[in-house]
């Protein structure tokens, strides 16, 4: 079975030879098709929509690799990584082959393992949690319906949802990982407000920022990083249980932090997702601007942020 990985993953296991400038924590593996997906996410490189190279997802490339390669290198150094994220595509049978890649994984090393999915049933869902994956991705990517519809999102708002419902009731609170992305065209207060759904629902926010690559068919907004910083600290003040609006001045562009802070702020910084998610640079080059952090030895020597953060009235000391 031909399976796509990234090829900081690959570099980990030693099937590539390439420089890293962050280590990936997790193996990521994309499911392989050669049109992509079915999906007509216009902000998305995997999108038939697109006309960029299908060995791309967002401005990472994800080599295909036969999963018998992948799994014989995996068993060599089963303590690489701490996690496998199994990313999915649509097409026929996709959710199928999701969980056989998870049990070929599994049989292999004891790995925690994500599954990053569009809305499928919930016996679906029921049978991905008996197969050994405990953290469940949702792709919703949009703010709001008026953006959902915009960029080509698949099915509904609503439905997407109702899916992230299904999943908190299989996975349990805290273990649905929804995927929202800045930039696609929406307001920072829609996202704010998708972002407070969210965590009332149970679930939590991994944050992506836009990237666009040619080839895409449209060209979004995209969203500047220091409006990107007050999404980062407002997401963080959710995950620990605190109103962003209460510390936050959203009325401001960028909107000013106006309260001394209950959180570190650099942990705002970091990428957020699953446990053991730091995606290195999928989002955004080396040399920056650095939107997510994939780790705290990059925090501490790109001290950029720290001027960004001060822009946004955070007391950085």
């Amino acid at each position: 079975m031909l399976v796509r990985v990234s090829l900081g993953s690959l570099a980990v296991l030693g099937l590539v030879d390439v420089r890293l400038d962050a280590v990936p924590k997790t193996l990521y593996v994309l499911e392989y098709s050669v049109e992509g997906c079915l999906g007509n996410c216009v902000f998305c490189t995997q999108s038939r929509a697109s006309k960029t190279d299908k060995r791309f997802l967002s401005r990472v490339v994800w080599p295909a690799i036969d999963l018998d390669e992948v799994v014989l290198a995996l068993g060599k150094c089963c303590n690489c990584f701490a996690r496998v994220c199994i990313q999915t595509v649509l097409k026929q049978g996709f959710f199928r082959e999701a969980l056989s890649i998870a049990s070929r994984v599994l049989e292999t090393c004891s790995l925690q393992v994500s599954l990053a999915t569009t809305p499928v049933g919930r016996r679906l869902l029921w049978e991905a949690w008996k197969a050994g994956v405990d953290s469940l991705g949702v792709g919703l990517d949009a703010a709001s319906p008026r953006v959902f519809a915009k960029v080509g999102k698949p099915y509904t708002f609503d439905l997407y949802m109702r899916f992230i419902e299904w999943g908190v009731a299989v996975f349990g609170r805290g273990n649905v990982y929804v995927h929202l992305i800045a930039g696609l065209g929406e307001s920072l207060d829609e996202l704010l407000t998708v972002m407070e759904k969210v965590y009332s629902m149970g679930a939590r926010v991994a944050l992506f920022n836009y990237t666009y690559t040619p080839g895409l068919p449209l060209r979004l907004p995209g969203i500047d990083v220091l409006s990107y910083r007050v999404l980062q600290i407002a997401r963080l003040l959710l995950e620990e249980g605190y109103d962003p609006r209460h510390y936050i001045d959203f009325s401001k562009k960028p909107p000013k932090v106006k309260e001394q802070l209950p959180i570190d702020p650099r942990r705002a910084l970091l990428t957020s997702g699953c446990p053991g998610c730091n995606r290195p640079f999928y989002n955004e080059g080396p040399l920056g601007p650095i939107y997510n952090y994939p780790s705290e030895e990059l925090l501490s020597k790109d001290k950029s942020w720290v001027d960004q953060l001060r822009s946004i009235g955070v007391n950085v000391g």
